[in-house]
């Protein structure tokens, strides 16, 4: 692999005055670890334990592998850090690892600006959708508030339609009281002219002369006549009062009838709710 390599390069081309100086053997065993962990595909703690042998001891090579590994853990912009770094060292650089970061600088930046107009379409992405959102649930609530409107509105409509229902009601009851008061009065009106018209039948029988038996004729067939009437104006009265008069009790909750009117009168309706 082509980090073991520079691994295995760093160590042999290391300066042994480098090594010889006090903590040498940790940084040895820091660039064998980084190597381990390499090998094993643990790309970041590898990158992690080049940066303490860098630390321990700086030395270019390393600054390359550094970058290396991070590049494969995905850590591309900090990959790209180092890169620039041991391209921009002046000293102990070597011309193949040279070509090859600015290779990896160039394909990072690639990468970097493909993530960044991916990360920029994500964005406009999540901000249509985020739109479309607001725009539905600004929809909802609308829809939600012309509901509510729509039910006051039937509301109001049931509760004008309940009062005109029980105005009419009232207003038949009244009729048919009237009526009724018509035809009471008709048929004490027929009473009182029967009994008149008896009186005169009787004050005929009783007359002895022509001209009064005329006059009490007169008199018995008129009253006759006015009793007629009064009883078929309260005969009359009393089937139309029957009529107008509602057939069921007043409008209850929750209830809508119609109720029927004599012919040429009309028609009303109850509701109720």
């Amino acid at each position: 692999m082509r980090l073991a390599c520079v691994l295995t390069a760093a160590l042999v081309l290391a300066p042994p005055v480098a090594l010889a100086q006090r903590g040498a053997r940790n940084t040895t065993s820091l660039i064998r670890e980084g190597e381990r962990l390499y090998q094993a595909g643990k790309y970041k703690e590898a990158a992690e334990a080049l940066k303490k042998a860098h630390e321990a001891s700086p030395n270019p090579k390393l600054i390359y592998n550094i970058a290396v590994a991070l590049e494969n853990a995905g850590e591309l912009r900090e990959a790209l850090s180092f890169y620039q770094q041991y391209v921009g060292n002046t000293e102990g650089t070597d011309p193949t690892l040279l070509k090859r970061s600015a290779r990896g600088i160039d394909r990072l930046q690639v990468l970097l600006k493909k993530e960044e107009q991916a990360q920029a379409s994500a964005d406009v992405e999540r901000q249509k959708l985020q739109a479309e959102a607001d725009a539905a649930r600004r929809q909802a609530e609308e829809e939600q508030l012309a509901a509510r409107r729509a039910e006051e509105e039937n509301r109001r409509q049931q509760e004008a339609e309940y009062a005109r229902a029980l105005k009419s009601y009232k207003r038949q009851r009244i009729a048919a009281f009237a009526v009724g008061g018509v035809a009471v009065a008709g048929v004490g009106a027929g009473v009182l002219f029967g009994m008149q018209a008896r009186d005169a039948r009787e004050q005929f029988d009783a007359a002895t002369r022509l001209e009064d038996k005329q006059a009490r004729a007169d008199d018995t067939k008129s009253k006759a006549l006015l009793a007629d009437i009064g009883f078929g104006v309260g005969l009359a009265g009393a089937i139309t009062a029957i009529i107008l008069y509602p057939k069921e009790g007043p409008p209850v909750e929750g209830e809508v009838r119609v109720t029927l009117a004599p012919r040429g009168v009309g028609a009303g309706m109850e509701v109720s709710f």
